[in-house]
């Protein structure tokens, strides 16, 4: 994994690794966990607020293009660079982590999320609550 820079200060609570979904390189946003569409459309609509959000979820195919469309980015459990992820990613241009295996488990709602693609390769530093 080739390293990259932060403009953070604090140090990371958690960093994780990933496949590069598309060429758009980086983002930032809190953390939406959703384990299914249907719930993240559910609560997507809740978001009045001009704060990005990076959708957390186990993994994303064409049922979640609509949601991917209304984040700033994306961070799976499951995916590849040849994934349907990747696909609506990359059709979406939003920036994304493909396949951490621990997303869901480890990234809490409301937590700060950098994400950062280069090549094929992708990291997500997460950071702890809602504060810059």
């Amino acid at each position: 994994m080739t390293r990259m820079k932060t403009q953070r200060k604090e140090k990371a609570k958690l960093i994780l690794k990933g496949w590069s979904a598309n060429q758009v390189s980086q983002t930032e946003g809190l953390a939406f966990i959703s384990q299914t569409p249907k719930a993240a459309r559910a609560r997507i609509s809740e978001f009045q607020d001009e704060i990005p959000r990076i959708l957390v979820c186990p993994r994303i195919d064409w049922s979640w293009s609509d949601i991917v469309n209304e984040v700033a980015g994306v961070v799976t459990d499951h995916g590849t660079r040849v994934s349907r992820g990747s696909e609506v990613s990359g059709i979406v241009q939003v920036p994304a982590v493909l396949g951490t295996k621990t997303a869901t488990h480890q990234i809490q709602e409301g937590d700060v999320i950098e994400i950062f693609c280069e090549g094929m390769e992708a990291i997500a530093k997460v950071y702890s609550g809602k504060t810059k």
